[in-house]
């Protein structure tokens, strides 16, 4: 029966081909192009769970090395300002003697550290210190604010602000008029570490001539909790400490 079936079917012309064909070539059951479709829709959602997943794992590896850029940046700037802090522009030293005769920031306007305190009550850690920054030959005084995580205005909790004033006419100017200017946000936390001249280490040193180095500890963290590849979503940091040692101070 079968081969008469195969026969007809080659005999495209024979009147029974068109019904016999029919059974020669059967078909998807019903049943089949079910299971095919639940095995294809299983598989696509595979695909599309590990596709929305490394993407999303994508997106936070972005902004965690964002945030360590950033972090490794500002660090930088920061660490080379305060390397070459006591450098006083020599238009205001001729023949050795500095003519600076008012302070920026505190009130001993001789010291090339003015500021290097942490306060416990306003939550702010500062420092502030004279050099040419520029090299233009005339000396700045640059006062940097980290603001705690628990600091009273929230807009200021977690970020690092920077001022710069330059002496000149006798006292101490700010020529944009910018004020405290923001340097680093996404702070979770700053540590500096005072290295003294008698090999002591302070956080808050009341003697600041005996200053020569600082130690930067700087904690960065990501804008917004990101998704690790462990799973959840957290908040992301990275650490980045700096040893700093003072050219311009300790010499005479």
């Amino acid at each position: 029966m079968k081969s008469r079936k195969l026969h007809l079917c080659q005999q495209r012309n024979h009147p029974e081909a068109a019904r016999s064909c029919l059974g020669c070539h059967r078909g998807f059951t019903l049943v089949e192009l079910i299971v095919v479709i639940g095995i294809f829709s299983v598989v696509m959602a595979a695909i599309y769970t590990v596709f929305v997943r490394s993407n999303r794992v994508y997106i936070s590896q972005e902004e965690v090395v964002a945030a360590q850029q950033e972090a490794r940046s500002a660090l930088e700037i920061l660490g080379r300002e305060i390397r070459m802090a006591g450098l006083i522009a020599a238009d205001n030293k001729p023949g050795g003697l500095d003519l600076i005769t008012g302070a920026a920031y505190a009130a001993n306007p001789d010291s090339a550290i003015e500021i290097a305190t942490v306060d416990a009550g306003n939550r702010t850690t500062t420092l502030a210190f004279k050099s040419d920054l520029d090299d233009d030959g005339n000396t700045d005084a640059v006062r940097y604010v980290y603001y705690h995580s628990d600091h009273a205005t929230a807009s200021r909790q977690n970020t690092l602000y920077r001022e710069t004033l330059t002496w000149s006419g006798g006292a101490w100017a700010d020529p944009g008029g910018v004020g405290e200017q923001l340097f680093l946000e996404n702070i979770q936390n700053l540590t500096l570490t005072y290295q003294m001249a008698d090999g002591t280490s302070n956080t808050a040193p009341t003697n600041l001539e005996d200053i020569r180095g600082v130690v930067i500890n700087l904690v960065a963290q990501t804008a917004h909790a990101v998704e690790p590849y462990e799973g959840g979503k957290f908040v992301r940091t990275r650490q980045l400490i700096s040893n700093i040692q003072i050219r311009n101070l300790g010499l005479s």
